[in-house]
């Protein structure tokens, strides 16, 4: 699936638009649900998104949208109170 080869882009933008679209269009595979708890966990400078969103918060979100448990997912657990608040406005943020 193109989706799936999308999520090992570097591109932050491209990234941005395939989680979106995932989201969006509800698509759940073991590989798509794999590869967001990866990118779940990826907080670092290099990870910048848009203004303070990493590629992490937006990998929570999608994940988030498509049903998984905050709880479960690897990249929620590490987030202190106002990382989480921060996934919970960019999951409103985001047009799924």
């Amino acid at each position: 699936m193109e989706l799936e080869n999308l999520l090992e882009e570097k591109n932050p933008i491209v990234l941005y638009h395939a989680m979106a679209h995932i989201g969006k269009e509800g698509f759940r595979t073991e590989k798509i649900i794999k590869k967001l708890s990866e990118l779940s966990l990826k907080r670092d400078p290099q990870d910048k998104l848009l203004g303070h969103y990493k590629v992490g918060d937006l990998a929570i979100a999608t994940l988030i949208k498509l049903g998984e448990k905050e709880d479960e997912i690897s990249g929620f657990k590490t987030l202190d109170e106002f990382e989480k608040k921060m996934v919970f406005r960019l999951f409103e943020e985001i047009e799924w």
